[in-house]
């Protein structure tokens, strides 16, 4: 999910990648949001390829791949496990209460099958985890509880599209799927996160329709600002916490008597994943045509570990690997608070919602110049995380959603029309606005009046005497040229061309 400024949401984001050998399966990752497109037998291997025998120990019993939740605007209800094959149908586009399929779904390789991201937070709180087994449980489930916001929050705001090529409307989903995959660590690295998957088929006007998958990724804000502060805030994991001795820095999220030792222990995990890569590599090399099975690659870590370390004991199991990381980070010189201290915390009702929003809309405005609900909504999850909040989830809603109110009503549409959807980063501030009208001020008494040339659409995918229009301006012999245009408007498409 990216590493935003300041305290936001930590993430992982590894780039496209292929799932396996044959590139049945390609994710793509645009701005934190993951689309998968492809086989669902290659999904499976996807999000597979993460576990380690340590999520043998902390899954239920490996009972099963993944959770399913199904979620409507009023609520998200949770479905069960789901096994490996099961999962594979889920992906294929399967209604499973009645095994077919939702509507008419694509079986072309271009097709979308899941959008996901990813929850999890600062690497301190894995750490905690596997060093207390109290604080493991109360962190996983923070996670699950903010896994539901987030699919809640994503069905109450999710669109699709209605209507024939060239005059569809979008409207609201009615209902949703989502698949939620826990995983612990990554190549032996003590790492706790959910991938959240969202089901591309979803119902709408009394039909199977696929999700508009640029609304999800346009509200990645929201999305990891409720992640984030859903387990930062949690009264749970925070009184456990501090219950062995441990505290959390507002501003970073961080656990203050761990964050100095995760550089020494990530770089001893890292040499065990880039061994543990090169064994991989050097096997696929020779298989073309194979997949690695759960075997191979238990062989690999085993491997891996034994010429990192060949000193150690190799860790057999999920509780022996727990045992692995808890002495490396004593190896490094962590040891353990001898108190417990108490619970500082901010409590809903000393937040001046105010101030809060008039501090959100601030933010915004020194790094862009237009945003939309969505971006309001993750800012103000952010900035009331950063001020050691500690409230149920009731509550801390509740807050957010009335903080970012306040901000939407200080903000200034850029946007008129009364359909402009959710998604669109249309709202700015007369701050910005202000700002916008210096520049433009500077800009016409540095110009020669007579010879400043103005263009009034640079779109390129309009009409062609438009483009024609645009590329004669850039390309004369004015002083000054000004290129203005809101974000996706082909500025730059214009300018490549000129």
């Amino acid at each position: 999910m990216g590493r935003p400024q300041s305290g936001g949401p930590r993430g992982i984001s590894r780039g496209p990648l292929v799932v396996d050998g044959h590139r049945e399966g390609v994710v793509r990752v645009h701005g934190g949001v993951k689309f998968y497109r492809g086989a669902p037998r290659a999904a499976r291997a996807y999000v597979e390829r993460d576990r380690s025998r340590a999520d043998d120990y902390y899954l239920a019993e490996g009972s099963g791949v993944a959770t399913r939740l199904v979620a409507t605007p009023d609520g998200v209800r949770s479905m069960g496990c789901m096994t490996g094959e099961v999962y594979e149908q889920w992906v294929a586009g399967f209604d499973l209460e009645t095994m077919t399929p939702k509507g008419h779904t694509r079986t072309d390789d271009n097709a979308l099958r899941f959008v996901e991201v990813v929850v999890n937070g600062p690497k301190t709180w894995s750490l905690a985890a596997a060093l207390h087994p109290e604080v493991s449980a109360a962190l996983d489930r923070a996670l699950d509880k903010a896994a539901i916001e987030i699919v809640g929050w994503i069905a109450a705001h999710a669109t699709t599209r209605v209507g024939p090529r060239g005059r569809q409307v979008q409207v609201p989903v009615e209902s949703i799927e989502a698949a939620v995959i826990r995983h612990t660590s990554r190549a032996g690295d003590p790492h706790r996160h959910l991938h959240l998957q969202i089901n591309a088929r979803v119902w709408a006007a009394g039909a199977w329709r696929g999700i508009h998958s640029v609304g999800v990724r346009d509200s990645i804000e929201a999305i990891n600002g409720i992640g984030h502060a859903a387990v930062a805030t949690d009264p749970e994991f925070r009184a456990v916490l501090a219950a062995h001795g441990l505290t959390v820095d507002p501003e970073t999220s961080e656990i203050r008597e761990l964050a100095p030792y995760v550089g020494a222990f990530s770089a001893r995990a890292a040499q065990i994943r880039r061994n543990a890569d090169r064994l991989e590599a050097d096997w696929r090399g020779g298989h073309p045509d194979q997949e690695p099975g759960p075997r191979m690659r238990e062989v690999w870590d085993r491997r891996a570990w034994a010429q990192a370390r060949p000193d150690k004991v190799v860790p057999r199991d999920g509780r022996e690997l727990v045992d692995r990381w808890n002495g490396e980070l004593r190896e490094v010189g962590y040891r353990d608070p001898a108190h417990a201290v108490p619970l500082r915390r901010t409590l809903p009702g000393w937040i001046d919602r105010d101030a809060a929003a008039d501090l959100v809309v601030s933010m915004l405005g020194a790094r862009r110049s237009a945003w939309n609900t969505a971006d309001i909504r993750g800012k103000t999850e952010v900035l009331l995380a950063q001020t050691a909040l500690v409230a149920n989830p009731a509550a801390r809603i509740e807050l957010a959603e009335d903080v970012t109110a306040r901000a939407v009503a200080r903000c200034t549409p850029l946007l008129t029309r009364r359909d402009v959807p959710e998604h669109v980063r249309s709202l700015t501030s007369p701050g910005v606005l202000g700002v916008e009208g210096d520049l433009i001020a500077r800009i016409a008494r540095r110009a020669d009046h007579t010879n400043l040339q103005r263009s009034d659409s640079l779109d390129p995918h309009q009409e062609e005497p438009v483009h024609d229009d645009a590329f004669g301006a850039l390309t004369s012999t004015a002083p000054l040229m000004v290129v203005e245009g809101a974000a996706g408007a082909g500025k730059t498409t214009v300018l490549r061309s000129v």
